[in-house]
Parts: structure tokens; C-alpha cells; sequence
């Protein structure tokens, strides 16, 4: 029998990488896709959305909100930790590419408030909206958020999903080949912040543009990325800038 190898990533995958300004592209997209659905927010939530999707597929949605939680990125750490020993200087990098777009979307909270979907179910569990989307913003630094508890206010952006996809894009840049399954679960963490009307999808989908612009840059060999590239003990050359 043979014992199993480490894994090599600065060789075998280093084709695999993509262009380091296609991780700007998606921030891009994202905050255009969210501008677009803006209108259209209440247009998603004019059923019950556990009615419409299959039961496992409920179930597969709900727990995915995990991978967008504090909880999921000490479980990615702790996994890299036992699994990839040769990785394991790479933690700090991949922690702040979920951390650092979380905290972002915290101080933006601070400042614009907005009202979640949920505020606006009734007694029989259906929801009631305003006659227009802009009744879902407080403003900037708004007197009226003393109406309201803190939570309720604080739909703008969906700081799970920047956390999902900064995890996403952090995992990707140490796994490359691990695009797909990460990008999946980011996916389905997102979904679920709709699905459980925590957030509008436009707050979905400028959160997760956040963590493309935030976390991107942690994967680069600047700034905070050539710092944690020293801590690692990389050269410039082997170091990859980007995976998404």
C-alpha cells in the first residue's frame, strides 16, 4: 500500500488559475445584477418559497447557510489544519477572505438601514408589501431606525453572503480545483438568505460583490496579500494573485 502524497499547488495547478481582473469583472456584474433586481425585490417573495422548491432541495438550501456563518469558516480552518498540513500557514489568509468582507458589510449596516423582508409578514405568515421598493430604505443614518430593533433594519447588504463567497473565494485560491464545489455552496448559502427572507436579492447580490472586491484583494501578492505571502514564506513568482 501507498501513502498518500501532499498535494502540490504551485506546480501542477498553477495553469488553473484565472486572470487576476476577472475578480474585479464579477464585483462588477454583481453590483449591476443587484441595481437591476432593486425593483423587482418584492416580486420574488410573491409565494412561499419552502411551497415552491422541493423538500430536499429545502433542506439542502437550509443547511448551506452554515458555509456563510462564523461557525463554517473555523470548520474550513480547522479542516485545512488536519487535512493540509503543508497548507496550514495559509489559514490566516483564507479567515480574512471570509472575515474582512463580513466586517465591511457590518459598518455599511451602520449606516444605511433597511427594512428585511421578514418585517413585513403578517399574522398568517404571508407578506404585505409597501406600494413601492423605496419604502424598505430608512436612509442614511436615519432617525427612523429607533423604530425598529437593530436586526430589522439591517437587510443592507447580506453580510452571510459576503461571508459565503469570501469563503468561496479564499478556499478557491489555496484549492483550485475546488472552484466549483465552493462556488456551489456560496451559491446555495445565498439562496438561502432569500428563501428565509433575511435579505432582498438585490442585498444578496451586493454582498457577495463586496466579497468579490474585499476578498479578492486578499488574494492578491499586494498590500495585505504580500504580507501574508511573506508569512507564508512564498516567492512572488510562485505566489498566485488570483483563482475566481
Amino acid at each position: 500500500m501507498t501513502s498518500a502524497q501532499p498535494l502540490n499547488c504551485n506546480t501542477e495547478l498553477k495553469d488553473a488559475r484565472a486572470p487576476a481582473k476577472r475578480i474585479w469583472l464579477h464585483a462588477l456584474w454583481l453590483t449591476g445584477l443587484g441595481f437591476i433586481l432593486l425593483p423587482y425585490d418584492f416580486s420574488f417573495y410573491g409565494h412561499q418559497f419552502e411551497d415552491s422548491i422541493p423538500g430536499d432541495l429545502t433542506r439542502v438550501i437550509s443547511l448551506s447557510e452554515i458555509f456563510a456563518h462564523g461557525f463554517g469558516v473555523v470548520l474550513a480552518a480547522i479542516a485545512i489544519w488536519v487535512l493540509a498540513a503543508a497548507h496550514r500557514r495559509s489559514i490566516p489568509r483564507v479567515v480574512i477572505c471570509a472575515i474582512w468582507p463580513a466586517i465591511s458589510v457590518h459598518l455599511l449596516k451602520l449606516l444605511f438601514a433597511r427594512r428585511r423582508p421578514l418585517t413585513y409578514l403578517q399574522v398568517d405568515g404571508n407578506p404585505k408589501f409597501p406600494d413601492s421598493i423605496d419604502s424598505t430604505w430608512l436612509g442614511f443614518l436615519s432617525d427612523e431606525r429607533v423604530n425598529f430593533p437593530t436586526y430589522a433594519i439591517q437587510s443592507f447588504p447580506s453580510a452571510h453572503t459576503a461571508t459565503a463567497w469570501g469563503l468561496a473565494i479564499g478556499l478557491t485560491w489555496l484549492f483550485p480545483r475546488g472552484r466549483g464545489l465552493f462556488f456551489t455552496l456560496a451559491f446555495f448559502a445565498s439562496i438561502q438568505r432569500i428563501t428565509s427572507m433575511s435579505h432582498w436579492p438585490s442585498d444578496v447580490c451586493w454582498g457577495a460583490a463586496i466579497a468579490f472586491l474585499m476578498a479578492g484583494a486578499v488574494t492578491q501578492n499586494w498590500g495585505i496579500g504580500y504580507q501574508l505571502s511573506k508569512f507564508e514564506g512564498k516567492s512572488n513568482l510562485n505566489k498566485h494573485e488570483t483563482t475566481v
